[in-house]
């Protein structure tokens, strides 16, 4: 009977109920949307620089964060690979010798950083297929190197050109060598673009002297495994000979980038609540005083105020429920479509994201608990609203109010 009275009510002033429906609606619409837009442009971020290169955790030799040079390598021998495979949460585990070169070619010198990596072991982090310009990926020949796209640029080189590459090796020894480039990558990011270059895992060892040593386990870890997690156990089994980092300690202007533009978001989606609030209470405020007569009545003939106090308390949730589930309802074929072909930026605002570093593209997120989430805070709002109507009519007078 009370959801009958409830729903019959709500339709008494058709376009009143039509216009709260709808500024709920458009509130949970915008901040659904412009949620998944931006955690869409995180995990894209993440994933662009994480997922695909740094990994979210690192194990290294103590000591080689604070100074990165071949003599703080290490042996990834069979007991501490056992150790790390044991570790909940890990998918795969990516060896990689990396170091800092001074490159040549002709009359252009530049410092560039040799990754030495097994090519077989990089393409479970990412498929490098989608990421060759020209060429080919490595095969394993010993003369050969991958160069990024912005290398290739900086040296004005291409396919079959040679790169001398003339460094410090392991314990001060000289590390020189030349190689025939064979292929050329998009590293999908402007400034590994313009520094990395791949050599055979062996013949980055051999380049600076270094047989068997690696200087970086990248760990790719399971969709759902947490790497602090992760990082908590490994440094238990590893000891204090190695130090385990995290995405998050390794690139924390990414992690801060994320977050200031977070906030930004975060205020918008405000603003929208703090609209859609005063919207639904506007509407409860004018049933509430307009009906004042009615409640009089229908208390002074014996129904009583908590049955009267609930049936305005389902108005409210009604009204809400229908302008939340329109605008889930609305998204859901938005976000998906707009995962599956992203946003790209052009222009000036693609030029600006690249400069800090990432692809200009923004898939959104079809994550289910952004809808979920803003739903129930909308849900929530409105039942924080429907005490109004509570409390005045539980401190009601009948006879005062059929007088007004």
């Amino acid at each position: 009977m009370l959801l009958k009275l409830a729903w019959r009510n709500i339709w008494r002033n058709k376009r009143r109920s039509i216009i709260t429906i709808t500024s709920i609606f458009i509130a949970v619409f915008l901040a659904i949307f412009m949620r998944s837009m931006q955690l869409g442009m995180y995990a894209g971020m993440i994933d662009n620089v994480v997922g695909s290169y740094s990994g979210y955790v690192q194990i290294h030799k103590e000591g080689f964060w604070e100074e990165q040079i071949v003599d703080n390598s290490m042996i990834a021998d069979a007991d501490l690979l056992e150790k790390v495979e044991k570790t909940a949460g890990i998918k795969n585990i990516v060896p990689r010798l990396q170091t800092f070169s001074l490159a040549s070619n002709d009359e252009i010198s530049q410092g560039v950083m040799i990754n030495g990596v097994k090519q077989d072991k990089e393409n479970l982090l990412v498929d490098w297929n989608t990421r060759i310009d020209t060429g080919s990926l490595l095969s394993g020949k010993a003369d050969e190197v991958v160069i990024a796209r912005g290398i290739a640029e900086i040296f004005e080189v291409g396919l079959g050109d040679t790169m001398v590459f003339i460094g410090q090796g392991y314990h001060g020894t000289n590390a020189a060598g030349k190689y025939i480039i064979s292929g050329i990558v998009n590293m999908k990011n402007p400034k590994l673009n313009n520094l990395s270059v791949f050599l055979n895992l062996e013949t980055a060892q051999n380049l600076v002297g270094a047989d068997n040593l690696i200087t970086h386990l990248i760990i790719d870890k399971d969709e759902a495994a947490d790497e602090e997690k992760i990082r908590t156990e490994l440094l238990t089994k590893l000891g204090k000979d190695y130090e385990v980092m995290t995405w998050r300690t390794m690139l924390p202007e990414l992690e801060q980038t994320i977050m200031a533009d977070s906030v930004g978001g975060l205020i918008m989606v405000f603003i929208l609540y703090m609209i859609i609030t005063f919207g639904i209470f506007g509407t409860v405020l004018m049933m509430t005083q307009e009906r004042s007569y009615e409640f009089g009545v229908l208390v002074s003939i014996g129904m009583r105020k908590i049955k009267l106090s609930l049936t305005m308390i389902l108005e409210t949730i009604m009204l809400t429920l229908m302008g939340v589930i329109l605008g889930i309802i609305a998204t859901f074929p938005l976000t998906h479509y707009f995962n599956s072909n992203p946003i790209v930026l052009s222009g000036e605002e693609g030029e600006m994201v690249e400069k800090f570093g990432f692809d200009p593209v923004i898939p959104l997120s079809i994550d289910l608990g952004i809808p979920l989430t803003h739903g129930l805070i909308i849900f929530t709002i409105s039942l924080i609203i429907a005490a109004y109507p509570t409390a005045y009519i539980l401190k009601m007078d009948p006879i005062k109010s059929m007088k007004r």
